[in-house]
């Protein structure tokens, strides 16, 4: 099966575009079936054959402009690949309200299964209706919908543990009564139960001076967290729900030389953050496995498709990575 081209052209742009919750920058097209990129203008020629029997599953991520999202549909396609199955993706720019739209031209053109990561756990409702009146089964795959009952089965990391490792890894670093601020995402289940995991961990351990929405985007965190250091000049660390956000607190480091020792984590374990780890810039990640979550939910989708029992979660394992064993997960890729 010919890969999505559209992934080329993406990934030489995102240096600073990568998450697992949460959003980055915007980019174009809608429905992309394997081997094109073309917008919703798209003609009737560009949609998947439904009458040829093959099956079509949808690809629906937060956005197709983000190495997260790029590796997890490796992980879809590796299966897909084996299979002969076609992979319909769509790329919502981080809209829910655009995504939902979206789904409903995916149902339209025929397809089997649907794979989908929401923006908004909750938004996502109108569009796991759809996909219910039209007799499409759902997988959701790494942020967990509102709605489980809508759904065949949730495939995500352990993200309550990523953040538990994350906390673990900085209370060992960090002396008791230092001042953390938090970096938040709070529209994604995945961002929530990351964050639950710190705070309930830390407890009262550290001060948790404050706390923002970041949108998981490393731009917006930028900002912020430049707001965060002239508050907290003193500031012990920053925590933040995934790996873009903690490049923006990087940057905002990076801008205020006069400020040193703040620890910086992040959460996903993706190449540029462990880059950041190797070099001492950043302290660590709590990591995950996208590829992974790919296979798993590309394969769950099979299962469905056959009539075969699936499980209603099915949960990744997370772990930390710092500078003592990041040389083992290495800085080429995912781990």
């Amino acid at each position: 099966m010919k890969k999505i081209l559209l992934r080329v052209v993406l990934t030489a742009a995102m240096t600073f575009s990568l998450m697992g919750c949460g959003k980055s920058s915007d980019t174009t097209g809608d429905i992309s079936p394997t081997g094109s990129a073309d917008s919703a203008t798209k003609d009737s020629a560009d949609a998947p054959d439904s009458s040829s029997g093959k099956i079509v599953i949808g690809y629906a991520p937060t956005t197709m402009n983000n190495a997260f999202w790029l590796a997890v549909l490796d992980g879809v396609e590796e299966v897909a690949d084996k299979n002969n199955v076609e992979v319909v993706t769509i790329d919502a720019q981080n809209d829910q309200s655009k995504m939902n739209d979206q789904i409903g031209d995916l149902l339209a053109s025929g397809i089997d299964v649907l794979l989908v990561a929401p923006m908004d756990s909750t938004g996502v409702k109108d569009a796991l209706q759809a996909c219910k009146d039209a007799g499409v089964p759902v997988v959701n795959f790494d942020t967990p919908v509102t709605d489980t009952d809508m759904v065949e089965s949730i495939i995500a990391s352990d993200n309550y543990n990523a953040g538990t490792v994350v906390a673990k890894d900085m209370m060992a670093k960090l002396a008791e009564g230092s001042k953390v601020f938090i970096m938040h995402s709070p529209s994604g289940q995945a961002c929530i139960d990351r964050y639950n995991g710190f705070v309930d961990t830390v407890g009262d351990y550290f001060e948790i001076v404050g706390e923002l929405d970041g949108k998981g985007d490393t731009g917006v965190t930028l900002p912020l967290a430049e707001d965060a250091l002239q508050a907290n000049p003193d500031l012990g660390a920053f925590f933040a729900v995934n790996d873009p956000s903690a490049m923006g607190c990087i940057q905002a480091l990076a801008a205020h030389p006069e400020i040193t020792g703040v620890l910086v984590y992040g959460v996903d374990g993706n190449p540029d953050a462990k880059k950041l780890i190797q070099e001492g810039t950043m302290t660590g990640t709590g990591a995950q496995s996208p590829q992974t979550i790919g296979k798993l939910s590309m394969e769950t989708a099979l299962k469905v498709i056959n009539g075969e029992t699936v499980d209603s979660n099915i949960v990744v394992d997370t772990f930390i990575i710092n500078s003592d064993n990041v040389e083992q997960y290495g800085t080429d890729g995912w781990q």
